[in-house]
């Protein structure tokens, strides 16, 4: 069973709506991108026709796979958690990230004699799963050593700071999605090692003066994060689960007891959250893929996984044929379908993915001519340095369709290059190669990337039929006109 659980945040609820896989238009509905909007199979007048080009299917190297340049930022969910997928290998995500106070200076309502320590725990604010929802994972939780760690860092997927692994301050007992529900909607780790302990108590000694408690810096060079590593031990297909730094959720909670001027105990709690302003807490989410390349060295079938993943490269053969003559293109669609059976492989999801173009320099485009439908900038992000666009996933056709064949449920993709093909035959542009990847945020050339995220990190990937595939081949599928 796999489920991947809505969540608060706007990039990511759109997300979790593409995964329930809403499609907008099929094969026979027709944009209206103007040219040839009219002219629908069949109602014409004109000499209306069907044309299918074979393609090329060439995967991508895999040497890159670790190297992803895509950062995660606070606004968005983390994921912890190890999978082994027995075809595209095993997955590990870890997190890491600072909890701070809530201001300075920041004051115990009693003298340090009068405290005394109950729990420290570090909760989170659960996301979402992927992966097998019954399966039991174990997260340990170490301190973050790193005196570099830092706000103003933009930590790429294969970029972590250092932790010391010698001070393990505790770890979750094994847990599955209902667990986490129960709870609700948050992990919850009892830092109760011999190094959590000790923590615990540290806290309790510090003050606003010359300890922790007077500002960030004093702070950080007392506790600089934590950092959440999954126990890969665990057996079957294993599940990445998600989690909201920004909610209210997550935080470090300090348990103590004060004792009163009568003598008496009463019991109260601290708060140490992270913090969502630009300027404070930093975070990191590493995660690293186990992939042999021996599992696809099958020219008949192409591989895409999500990132840090893998994505392949198309070439339309035939297309310069078709250069300088005058058909009017109704419609041109990339046909892509899944070559395994999703029912009985419900684990692991088919992602959406994304349709570039790949132009002469080998930079990855959006699709000339066709992305002014789907592409519109409405913004720039200062932090990244990179503009900001709305991506349309109904218009080049990244959602995948589902249909049923002999009680087995199969992924389809219809990619829409009606107004490339166009210009490629009127000679306003050359043929280049196409690229299907299931980005996070989908990244063009010129410094700008999608809006909000396409993915869950690391959840979904999938097996197409390639163009050499001798009964099902990936194609394109051109509906045109003649004058």
């Amino acid at each position: 069973m796999s489920q991947f659980l809505s969540i608060s945040n706007r990039g990511i609820i759109c997300i979790l709506g593409l995964f329930c896989f809403t499609f907008i238009f099929s094969c026979n509905k027709l944009d209206k991108t103007g040219i040839g909007s009219e002219l629908i199979p069949g109602t014409d007048k004109l000499n209306t026709d069907t044309l299918y080009l074979n393609v090329e299917t060439e995967l991508r190297t895999l040497d890159s796979v670790n190297l992803d340049s895509t950062s995660i930022q606070k606004n968005e969910v983390h994921a912890i958690g190890y999978i082994n997928d027995p075809h595209f290998g095993q997955t590990t995500a870890a997190t890491y990230f600072q909890t701070l106070p809530l201001g300075y200076p920041l004051r115990f309502p009693v003298s340090k004699d009068s405290l005394f320590l109950d729990s420290l725990v570090l909760s989170l604010a659960y996301a979402g799963t992927y992966g097998d929802t019954n399966i039991l994972s174990i997260f340990d939780v170490y301190k973050v050593a790193d005196t570099g760690f830092s706000y103003s860092k933009n930590y790429k997927l294969f970029e972590s700071p250092q932790i010391s692994t010698s001070e393990k301050l505790g770890s979750s007992k094994p847990f599955s999605k209902k667990d986490i529900n129960a709870t609700p909607n948050q992990l919850r780790i009892r830092l109760d090692a011999a190094g959590g302990i000790e923590l615990g108590e540290a806290l309790l000694e510090q003050n606003d003066i010359t300890g922790a408690f007077r500002n960030d810096s004093a702070f950080k060079s007392f506790l600089n994060g934590f950092a959440i590593i999954p126990d890969s031990t665990t057996g079957g297909a294993g599940a990445l689960h998600y989690f909201s730094l920004i909610a209210p959720g997550t935080r470090l909670e300090l348990f103590y007891r004060i004792r009163k001027p009568d003598g008496k105990l009463d019991s109260t709690v601290a708060f140490f959250p992270f913090s969502a302003d630009l300027n404070r807490s930093a975070n990191a989410n590493k995660i690293h893929r186990t992939i042999s390349s021996g599992n696809f060295n099958d020219s008949q079938y192409a591989y895409v996984m999500t990132a840090p993943g893998i994505s392949t490269n198309v070439r339309i053969k035939g297309l310069d044929t078709l250069v300088g003559k005058p058909y009017i293109i109704h419609r041109a669609e990339l046909i892509a379908s899944q070559a395994e059976d999703n029912t009985a492989s419900a684990v692991f999801l088919p992602p959406v993915t994304h349709l570039y173009c790949i132009n002469e320099t080998g930079q990855q485009t959006a699709i000339p001519y066709d992305s002014v439908f789907y592409l519109n900038r409405v913004n720039f992000d200062f932090r990244r340095n990179l503009f900001l666009n709305a991506v349309s996933q109904e218009y080049c056709g990244g959602n995948p369709v589902f249909r049923t064949v002999n009680n087995q449920r199969f992924a389809e993709y219809r990619y829409n290059v009606s107004r490339y093909i166009q210009n490629v035959l009127n000679k306003n542009i050359r043929p280049t190669k196409f690229r299907i990847s299931a980005p996070y945020n989908a990244e063009f050339s010129g410094g700008s990337i999608s809006l909000f995220p396409l993915n869950p990190l690391a959840a979904g990937r999938v097996k197409l039929f390639g163009g050499s595939h001798p009964t099902k081949p990936m194609r394109l599928l051109i509906y045109y006109s003649k004058p």
